[in-house]
């Protein structure tokens, strides 16, 4: 055929053609397939394939150049250890970065005591355990219940208390401590005579807070040898007090059941320089006059006219001035030209002043 090149001498048949020739055929040797029959020529960078119908693989082909550096390098590695595949039943192993640490469960499974269990995350990881929290502790508190090792409440809370308010005399303050509270009032608020607090006492009486007696008793200025008249003996606290100050203490209670049971109780004190009588407290006690203080426990807007004129000149009155409810503790001195106010004590709450020359009886708000 025209443009077909000479024939080359004999040599090993390849596997393919080397390529096709300007005719479209294919040179090197005749072609056995049918004339309407061709090949598509192989990609250059497709495997070579067998040739049709011939068994065996494809042929070798020359080795290409590696990368400069590539074949040394894959040379100096070790050859890589394949890894076999687990087997279904076998245990599951720890990751090698994490050697020692909890193993991974199958899913569904929790160990006894896993993370799973204590903090109930499905995350799978490792969670501290929640350590049990102390109770708070209580704020100290002298209303509130007390443990079986802790120091029962006592006169001692009473004297802080007084200082807290502002006493300073420390005869006072020892007076204080020394008369026990829990013998002068209702068998009932026993338990809470240490708080300084009112006490409830019949016929809609109540005691008076014992930093507030304390105060009072201080704004007296007494040194031991002096006579005092009080207004309201209650159940006798403040009387005690008094007494362990002065010399001699006349006391007037207007309700006769209270004043008798204040006398049986400073009677089984062991105080004898004391004298409780039943009556109007607005009055006095004009037989024992004159006095070198006085102390009212009960609210009136102005002090009774006959108080003033039992108190010696020089002496002091100390009373709440109000109308029963909200007052302020006055301290007055009485000179040659009458009654002075000296000071504000402190702002308090009594209850009302009954008598002549206070509220008349029965009108109670």
């Amino acid at each position: 055929m025209p443009g077909r090149a000479p024939p080359e001498p004999p040599r090993p048949e390849p596997p393919w053609d080397s390529g096709p020739g300007p005719s479209g055929g294919r040179s090197g040797g005749t072609s056995h397939e049918s004339p309407h029959e061709s090949w598509p020529e192989p990609p250059r960078n497709a495997s070579p394939q067998p040739w049709p119908g011939r068994s065996g693989g494809p042929s070798p082909q020359p080795p290409r150049e590696s990368p400069r550096g590539l074949s040394r390098r894959a040379s100096a590695e070790p050859p890589r250890e394949s890894c076999p595949e687990p087997s279904r039943n076998a245990s599951p192993q720890p990751w090698p970065e994490r050697s020692g640490g909890p193993s991974r469960q199958p899913s569904g499974e929790s160990p006894p005591g896993s993370s799973r269990e204590r903090s109930g995350s499905a995350s799978g990881k490792p969670s501290q355990e929640r350590r049990p929290q102390a109770p708070p502790v209580p704020s100290p508190d002298r209303g509130a219940r007390r443990g079986p090792g802790a120091a029962r409440p006592g006169p001692e809370d009473l004297v802080r208390a007084a200082r807290a308010a502002g006493v300073r005399d420390e005869r006072v303050l020892e007076a204080l401590r020394s008369v026990p509270r829990d013998a002068f009032v209702p068998r009932a608020e026993a338990g809470s005579a240490y708080r300084d607090a009112p006490v409830p006492l019949p016929h809609g009486q109540v005691t008076t807070q014992p930093s507030l007696v304390a105060l009072m008793v201080e704004a007296l200025g007494l040194t031991g040898g002096e006579r005092v008249l009080e207004i309201g003996t209650g159940y006798g606290f403040q009387t005690a007090v008094l007494a362990r100050l002065a010399g001699e203490v006349v006391s007037v209670e207007r309700l006769p059941d209270v004043a008798g049971r204040a006398r049986r109780r400073l009677s089984r004190a062991g105080i004898g320089n004391v004298s409780v009588s039943t009556g109007d407290g607005t009055l006095g006690v004009p037989e024992r006059a004159p006095y070198d203080a006085v102390v009212v426990s009960a609210a009136f807007p102005e002090v009774p006219g006959p108080l003033v004129g039992q108190l010696r000149t020089g002496g002091r009155l100390v009373q709440p001035i109000g109308p029963g409810g909200r007052e302020q503790v006055r301290q007055y001195e009485r000179t040659p030209r009458g009654l002075v106010l000296r000071r504000t004590v402190v702002s308090a709450r009594f209850v009302r002043l009954y008598g002549v020359h206070g509220y008349p009886p029965g009108t109670e708000p």
